[in-house]
């Protein structure tokens, strides 16, 4: 029952980010990004996550309680870039349930997908602690207290193994390679493009 709610999700992944960064590269000046778009992308990682055990039920909870808050915002804010410019000039990018807030922790949450991926493509053996830890550090590390992170490592034993993650995401290791390095490129120039936002705003100290 599981497997079919994953079928190919890394190809969906990959695809749906793909989309998102030709129309960031497109030739309109400047780009548009729609944010129910970005929204749709988004909810393709939660089976991925989702996958990842015990140790992520948390995060997919939380993850997904920011897309639906973005899905929502969507319904009446057609672009990305309209919803940073309508949230920083009244400060609300500091209010930690703002549409902007919600937009910055779940383009972090795409950013660990990314590193882990580039990680599992970097390395050999069955393990993927290494590159999940590594993204865990890169991406929410510095913001999390001692307590969470003591709390995040203790979880590491209890995540799948490479090779049981591919069989719940129904992937050999050749085509999940094909579509994690897709997803790689595609979403590093998506991530890029929403972080230029907030530093063209000077409101970087909020990433």
């Amino acid at each position: 029952m599981f497997h079919s709610e994953v079928v190919r999700v890394l190809t969906k992944m990959a695809e749906a980010f793909n989309e998102l960064a030709n129309d960031v590269n497109s030739r309109s000046a400047p780009p548009r990004l729609s944010l129910s778009k970005f929204c749709r992308a988004c909810r393709l990682l939660s089976p991925l996550i989702g996958c990842m055990g015990i140790a992520f039920r948390f995060a997919d909870a939380e993850f997904s309680a920011k897309v639906d808050g973005l899905t929502k915002a969507s319904e009446s804010i057609d672009t990305i870039e309209a919803l940073i410019h309508l949230d920083i000039p009244r400060n609300a990018g500091r209010d930690s349930n703002s549409n902007s807030r919600n937009l910055i922790r779940a383009n972090r949450s795409v950013d660990l997908v990314r590193i882990m991926f580039e990680q599992i493509l970097a390395q050999r053996g069955n393990s993927i602690t290494g590159p999940v830890l590594t993204a865990y550090e890169q991406v929410f590390g510095p913001y999390h207290s001692r307590i969470l992170k003591i709390g995040f490592r203790a979880s590491l034993l209890t995540f799948p193994t490479k090779a049981g993650l591919l069989t719940k995401l129904n992937e050999n290791e050749a085509s999940a390679s094909v579509q994690m390095q897709k997803f790689v490129t595609a979403s590093s120039t998506v991530i890029q493009y929403i972080n230029n936002l907030f530093h063209s705003t000077e409101n970087d100290i909020l990433l």
